[in-house]
């Protein structure tokens, strides 16, 4: 279990804080002292859509992957008031999320965040993964925008016609347009929404670092199955295990759940023929959160 983060900055770095909202502002205008720049507004709105990210995520979506400017920007911003800064999960070094200020200059339309807390490792991971789409030409809507869209009658669709995405349906309840319904009265969210560049089918990610119990998992991807939705996992080894089964000790394959519930094709692996069901290995760009995925994985295989 993670540590539990509190919301606040630590002593010092909160003095600081108020010294320069009562001196320098919001880094608006050259009048504060600093004036904020693009890459300080993107941070803001990536850790508003994420919720949290690391130093080393922002460093790579902002500034090119230079810790040392990143470090730099998110200190003025912490000290202005609009960042979230903690050290308090050592594997994690410096984690951000955004204030209520921060998160209303980011201008997403959604609040500040809850802080992190037990399930910091997962936050991370699909925030990578989100960062990393984002920088390979994908748009992406992270599950707090899932939930904004879908709250709002037609939103969800709205979205999804101006990124191009064809087929889009209309007039669908909550949850059938970017969620997916589970049963009469249960919505089963992704963890993001992608479309690819040049306006293909949205894809629900999943991003899973520990294997569900069988059935929920069955039940979820029945989800996806009837509602014919493209559906990318990514997972650590017990997971891609799990969805695609593995060979057994005579050499034959034995099915995994996706097989069982007709995504793949029994008897092998995932055939990579680009069908509505794809399962891929969880990668990161940030090494901290990989080793600490990696490290959960091999005490899941211990176990």
């Amino acid at each position: 279990m993670e540590t539990e983060m509190g919301a606040g900055v630590p002593g010092v770095y909160r003095e600081r804080a108020e010294r320069r909202r009562q001196k320098h502002g919001t880094g608006e205008t050259r009048g504060d002292g600093w004036q904020r720049t693009e890459e300080d507004e993107h941070l803001l709105r990536l850790a508003t859509r994420y919720s949290t990210l690391t130093l080393h995520q922002a460093a790579y979506a902002c500034w090119d992957g230079r810790i040392e400017a990143a470090r730099r920007r998110v200190r003025l911003m912490t000290e202005a008031g609009l960042l979230h800064r903690a050290a308090d999960v050592r594997w994690a070094r410096t984690v951000l999320w955004p204030t209520e200020r921060g998160a209303r200059v980011a201008g997403t339309g959604l609040s500040a965040p809850r802080p992190p807390g037990e399930r910091i490792l997962h936050r991370l991971a699909v925030a990578d993964v989100g960062i990393t789409l984002e920088a390979a030409g994908h748009a992406v809507l992270s599950e707090r925008e899932v939930h904004a869209a879908e709250a709002a009658p037609g939103r969800a669709a709205e979205l999804l016609a101006a990124l191009w995405a064809p087929r889009v349906p209309g007039g669908a309840r909550r949850g059938e347009t970017l969620a997916v319904p589970v049963g009469t009265r249960a919505v089963h969210w992704p963890d993001l929404v992608t479309v690819p560049p040049a306006g293909q089918h949205p894809i629900a990610v999943e991003v899973e670092l520990t294997p569900k119990g069988t059935a929920a998992l069955r039940t979820i991807l029945r989800a996806y199955l009837h509602a014919q939705r493209h559906v990318l996992y990514l997972g650590t080894g017990p997971v891609v295990r799990q969805l695609q089964g593995a060979p057994g000790s005579d050499g034959r394959w034995l099915d995994g759940v996706a097989q069982d519930v007709g995504l793949l094709p029994a008897g092998g692996s995932d055939p990579g023929s680009g069908g509505h069901f794809r399962v891929r290995p969880f990668t990161a760009v940030d090494p901290a959160v990989a080793r600490r995925v990696a490290l959960q994985a091999a005490r899941r295989r211990g176990g």
